[in-house]
């Protein structure tokens, strides 16, 4: 496992240009190949991650958080790609969105926080 962990890596800091630091909705739709595939997703899961990072310390400093998810949710990165995809759908998205844009505000029409609810 670790060794595909480092290869995605590698292939993530070898196959992209340095100044391309987003993923954006048609390349994340049509990948030029299995490695890239894999890398998109391994971006988009970081971004969950870190979406999920924000929420907890928005949460642990009082803050409101960006979405509110059901307390035992394991959310592989499957769920975020298609809760991404709806999204890009649902309005349209064109191509140069950005795909973590997509996701957070996914996640906000996914899983709303109820105003009331101090989570």
């Amino acid at each position: 496992m670790n060794k595909w962990i480092l290869s995605a890596c590698v292939l993530v800091l070898t196959a992209a240009p340095a100044a391309a630091v987003d993923v954006r909705l048609d390349s994340y739709r049509n990948p030029k190949s299995d490695g890239l595939r894999n890398a998109y997703q391994l971006f988009l899961d970081g971004a969950k991650s870190g979406f999920m990072a924000y929420n907890a310390w928005m949460k642990s400093h009082g803050g409101e958080p960006a979405f509110c998810l059901p307390e035992n949710l394991a959310m592989p990165v499957e769920q975020a790609e298609d809760i991404m995809l709806r999204r890009a759908d649902k309005t349209s998205a064109k191509g140069e969105m950005l795909v973590s844009i997509l996701l957070l505000n996914g996640l906000r029409d996914t899983f709303p926080c109820d105003k009331s609810d101090s989570r």
